[in-house]
C-alpha cells in the first residue's frame, strides 16, 4: 500500500523573527510518523512535528521545523544557506522571508 503525504517545511531565524516556508508532495510505503526524518540528496531533513490524516484530501499532512545554527567554529547555517539547500532538495516556496513578528 502507498501512501500520499504533503510535507510542509517551515525554516525560522535563530531569534524567531523570521521564517521562510515550503512544500513537498511525495508517495510514501507506510504511514508517516512523528520523528521520521527524509534523506534527501543535501542531507537529512529535521524530524516531522506533527502527522494529521485530511479525509477531504484523502492525504497525509506532515510538519518540519527547521532554524538557523550557530556552530562554535564560526560556520553558521544561515537562513540563506538553508533555504538554498531545501530549494536543492526539491521543496517549493519560500519566495521570500516572512516577517514572524506582525
Amino acid at each position: 500500500m502507498e501512501y500520499s503525504v504533503h510535507f510542509s517545511l517551515t525554516i525560522h531565524s535563530l531569534d524567531g523573527s523570521k521564517a521562510a516556508s515550503f512544500g513537498k508532495r511525495m508517495t510514501l510505503p507506510f504511514v508517516p510518523f512523528i520523528g521520521l526524518r527524509l534523506a534527501e540528496r543535501e542531507g537529512a531533513t529535521d524530524p516531522v512535528v506533527s502527522v494529521v490524516w485530511s479525509a477531504l484530501d484523502q492525504e497525509f499532512r506532515c510538519h518540519i521545523d527547521s532554524s538557523e545554527v550557530e556552530i562554535a567554529d564560526g560556520y553558521d547555517l544561515d537562513m540563506a544557506f538553508l533555504i538554498d539547500q531545501a530549494k536543492a532538495n526539491g521543496w517549493e516556496g519560500a519566495g521570500r522571508i516572512y516577517d514572524t513578528n506582525s
